[in-house]
């Protein structure tokens, strides 16, 4: 299942479709009132906003030529007690859309 990242994507830069799977925004992006209560305030478009900027640089500064690579970003952990951001790892893919388009997919590291 994928999740549309809407136009903040060609906010940041990218020029094609661009989605996250639904485990990479469960992880990464998805932050409600009562995570910043729990934890620390965020908001779920700026942890967007970070996803996307990072992947974007990613693929600005990569000497690869390749249909995919893997970068870092900090974030806090949704898991209730977490206040500090950690490093997490994740994965870029440009493959075809439905139409034969390019899409980028960012993904978790050990999906598909």
């Amino acid at each position: 299942v994928l999740v549309d990242a809407g136009p903040m994507a060609k906010e940041v830069g990218f020029r094609y479709h661009t989605a996250i799977t639904a485990a990479a925004w469960s992880d990464c992006v998805a932050w409600t009132d009562a995570d910043s209560e729990r934890q620390v305030h965020q908001d779920q478009s700026g942890r967007l906003f970070d996803v996307l900027y990072m992947a974007h640089h990613a693929i600005r500064s990569s000497r690869s030529n390749g249909d995919r690579l893997t970068f870092e970003l900090y974030r806090v952990p949704r898991d209730g007690r977490s206040t500090e951001a950690k490093i997490t790892t994740l994965k870029l893919i440009v493959g075809p859309g439905d139409e034969g388009e390019p899409v980028v997919t960012v993904l978790l590291p050990d999906e598909d």
